[in-house]
């Protein structure tokens, strides 16, 4: 650690000489704490407008501070380059975040009445944030009255797959997608990974035909998601 009694710096047009303290520091060129504003003596600060007021061998000087701004993207050179610097002040800004890019582009060809019709319900198409609204008529399962749980063994996955389960379900009840439960009847959930190698959660409810009244003649057993 080093000490300058008399360091000249420029700041917006202005010359300070102000003493200064080196120090192993990284993000700023200059900190300018409490015992400089003392050197100030009477002083204006405004944190509304971000301006600094004060008098300097008759010479009134204001400065401006930077307007805050929005946080932006960073890109691999960014980051690489906080790496080589050190500069650990920068890094502590940083803010990891998932970006879902957003295509709501249609092909070309589409017909001009559909594509319209498409981007006027383009919401309809967004993935779900939470459970559907309360309807007038809610579908449920009937259960045939006395009706005990279907007894299921556990399926053994890989933990590869479990802790990805888990952050699905996780992720679900978030989003408020699922609620938690208490009900003593359950599916098993299985993962199924699409052509485009993306995992998919899905459970059955083929266990259930014994003890489900049939409304209609429908497919009980299958996967739904």
């Amino acid at each position: 650690m080093g000490y300058i009694a008399d360091l000249p710096v420029a700041i917006q047009g202005n010359t300070l000489h102000i003493p200064a303290y080196l120090l192993p520091i990284s993000g700023v060129d200059l900190v300018l704490g409490v015992p400089w504003l003392n050197t100030l003596g009477p002083h204006i600060a405004d944190y509304n407008a971000l301006s600094l007021k004060f008098y300097v061998k008759d010479s009134f000087v204001t400065l401006y501070g930077e307007q805050p701004k929005g946080p932006s993207q960073a890109q691999f050179h960014h980051i690489k380059r906080f790496h080589h610097t050190d500069a650990i002040a920068t890094d502590f800004t940083l803010h990891f975040d998932k970006v879902v890019p957003q295509n709501n582009t249609f092909p070309d060809d589409l017909p001009t009445d559909i594509a319209a019709i498409l981007h006027q319900f383009v919401d309809v198409f967004e993935e779900p944030k939470s459970l559907p609204p309360v309807r007038f008529q809610d579908h449920v399962i009937n259960l045939m009255e006395g009706s005990n749980p279907v007894k299921v063994r556990p399926y053994r996955y890989p933990h590869s797959q479990k802790a990805q389960i888990e952050t699905m379900v996780n992720d679900m009840l978030s989003q408020s997608i699922i609620q938690p439960s208490i009900s003593p009847f359950s599916s098993p959930v299985l993962l199924v990974k699409k052509k485009d190698e993306v995992s998919k959660f899905l459970y059955i409810i083929c266990f259930f035909p014994a003890i489900v009244i049939i409304l209609a003649e429908i497919q009980i057993c299958g996967n739904v998601s």
